[in-house]
């Protein structure tokens, strides 16, 4: 109880840095409901609990919606990168430093409906199936590193959801938090697939780049651990994502 003071002025010492240190470049991408353009205006769980912790640390850095493709390119390149939203790796920690988890997505496979069904009675080998899945992300590398052929990479979900229901391939790899809006910006419905299988569930963060001050990082832990603790990441959590993808380290308030 007596370190509780310490922890308080720790906090605060660190907030005050990281509001003084230099400007972070934040980005997220086209990946609706965790960051996407709403108008012109980025909107998501992610960009609301970024936006948030940035009123915490009293910062204004602007957060900007780009291609992932784009936004990994940088943060390897530069220092003083903020990506909202990706999956922890070992093969990443290398490059970035992570701050969360902030939610867990499933990698899981998607068909057109009906197609699991022919499948099993023709006894189809599923990784010799042709699958896509949005460009650099996990949805690719993961299923890759277990036998599947991912050969067809696209700038977003909603690209290889028309592509699924056009039989350009016939496996789509995605997270399950992201699939049904990518249908629907794509002009179909949830019904018109069905999950083929499911894949890792993989802890999702905020990442900064090499290079990035340790103040601002710690300044960002801290505020998000605060956030869990008072009922405020829960709140803005319950509003975007469902239940089962919730950190095991924090509450949703109600």
């Amino acid at each position: 109880m007596k370190l509780t003071p310490l922890v308080g002025v720790l906090s605060l010492l660190l907030a005050c840095a990281a509001t003084h240190a230099a400007p972070l470049k934040i980005y997220g991408m086209e990946s609706k409901p965790i960051s996407f353009l709403n108008g012109s205006r980025p909107d998501g769980f992610a960009v609301e609990l970024a936006r948030a912790i940035q009123d915490r640390l009293g910062q204004r850095d602007p957060i900007n919606i780009v291609p992932w493709a784009r936004a990994n390119t940088v943060a390897v390149a530069e220092p003083g990168v903020m990506l909202l939203a990706i999956g922890r790796t070992v093969e990443r920690e290398r490059r970035m430093h992570f701050v969360g988890p902030i939610f867990y997505t499933r990698v899981t496979a998607f068909a057109a409906k009906g197609k699991p069904a022919e499948w099993q009675k023709q006894n189809v080998d599923l990784r010799q199936l042709r699958a896509g899945a949005r460009r650099g992300s996990l949805f690719v590398a993961l299923p890759r590193a277990q036998g599947y052929k991912v050969q067809d990479e696209t700038n977003t979900s909603e690209t290889a959801a028309k592509m699924l229901m056009n039989h350009r391939f016939d496996l789509w790899f995605d997270g399950e938090e992201l699939y049904a809006d990518a249908l629907r910006l794509a002009g179909y419905r949830e019904a018109d697939v069905e999950i083929v299988f499911r894949l890792d569930l993989i802890e999702v963060h905020f990442a900064f780049s090499n290079g990035t001050p340790d103040a601002t990082i710690k300044a960002w832990d801290n505020a998000l651990r605060e956030m869990k603790r008072d009922g405020s990441f829960g709140k803005i959590y319950r509003k975007w994502l469902p239940p089962h993808q919730l950190p095991a380290d924090a509450a949703l308030s109600h």
